[in-house]
């Protein structure tokens, strides 16, 4: 089924008691190498705004590029948002999605006003408000539900920002990176670099220097993401200096075009995102992260993008083998107890680690195992 409009209780009625697998754009089915189990409710049809009582709402198979693209009329934006921007908004909080908000930014899910939900067995139609709530429905090991509809607030001002980008491979410099005034901000390390931390904080120094400008998101994204697994250019770190706006700083990385996809597959390239928490995060641990996951990238290949902002640390790894390494890295090295799997990414199996594989909200809301009722 794939309506295009509707109620939530006209899609409920559609399944009777079913349990459909949920579809969106299938980003996360691409990623974590699945197809749809039938019966499937897809939703790349369920788009824009809502009407009647659901005005003000959003039909969560709308994208959040579409949303941001009609906020943005209106000089405004979110705060923070995933970087693929292809992905549904309904996938974006059930699957926990995140953006890359530092120390003077906000989370994504600080723009979530609600969420409707339906539950298919027992059928039931329920509005949420408080985001721990909503994990606890998709983190619940029998989650049969759907977001049908997302409502936003505490939009930003589309203010301006500068980019600042400099290597990451010794205290000082990890310190740099974790210093206050970060609104959005992401580290790289892998196999042919050592760590590219990039930053975007209130304009810093005058530059002519405007981005996006051509081909300036698929040259920032080359050098960042892939040549930190091969090849290692980049151009000087003074060139990374350009002023851009926050709807844009949040779009920094291209759209993902089918070739992409397809050197991953034929490359077999697979993954992964590991989420914790430290004791304390510094510039002493970080440079820590990111020498051990230099040695590491070094013998396996691959690269690790860091996102960090006040409490939860972010490890998106891209491998081809060897995916329990991470692990034992964490474990043996940082003194991590528990930690989640991105549930929107994929899930390395028979990884034999000593640390407790939890669910994301767990770690979200840095949760006591013993005390969380789904």
């Amino acid at each position: 089924m794939a309506p295009y409009h509707g109620s939530s209780a006209d899609i409920l009625r559609l399944f009777k008691g079913q349990r459909p697998t949920i579809v969106g754009n299938a980003w996360g089915f691409f990623l974590q190498k699945r197809t749809a189990e039938s019966p499937v409710l897809s939703l790349r049809n369920f788009t824009g705004q809502g009407k009647g009582d659901k005005k003000g709402w959003w039909k969560s198979g709308t994208t959040i590029r579409e949303v941001v693209d009609f906020y943005i009329k209106q000089g405004k934006t979110f705060a923070s948002h995933p970087s693929i921007t292809e992905i549904t908004i309904g996938a974006w909080f059930a699957t926990g999605s995140h953006g890359n908000g530092g120390n003077a930014g906000k989370p994504s899910t600080s723009v979530l006003e609600a969420v409707e939900i339906v539950c298919f067995d027992p059928p039931s139609i329920q509005i949420y408000s408080n985001y721990k709530d909503i994990r606890a429905i998709f983190d619940s090991p029998n989650v049969n539900h759907v977001i049908t509809y997302a409502k936003f607030h505490n939009l930003e001002e589309n203010r301006m920002l500068q980019k600042r980008a400099f290597v990451v491979d010794s205290v000082q410099s990890a310190n740099k990176w974790l210093s206050s005034g970060a609104i959005l901000r992401v580290l790289f390390v892998g196999a042919a670099r050592e760590g590219l931390g990039i930053r975007w904080e209130k304009p810093y120094e005058k530059t002519e220097h405007i981005d996006p400008h051509c081909c300036s998101k698929c040259s920032t994204f080359i050098q960042a993401d892939v040549c930190s697994s091969i090849c290692g250019c980049r151009e000087n770190y003074t060139h990374w200096n350009g002023l851009t706006t926050l709807y844009n700083a949040n779009i920094w990385a291209p759209s993902v075009i089918p070739l992409e996809t397809f050197i991953a597959v034929i490359g077999g390239v697979t993954n992964f995102e590991l989420v914790f928490r430290v004791k304390e995060m510094n510039g002493v641990v970080l440079e820590k992260m990111v020498r051990l996951l230099r040695d590491m990238h070094k013998d396996i290949g691959g690269r690790t993008e860091i996102r960090y902002g006040t409490g939860v640390v972010f490890w998106d790894l891209s491998l081809t083998k060897s995916f329990g390494k991470p692990f034992n890295l964490l474990a043996e090295n940082f003194g991590v107890k528990r930690l989640a799997l991105h549930p929107g990414k994929y899930q390395p199996r028979n990884i034999k680690t000593t640390m407790k594989i939890v669910k994301i909200g767990v770690i979200y809301f840095n949760l006591e195992l013993e005390k969380i009722k789904f």
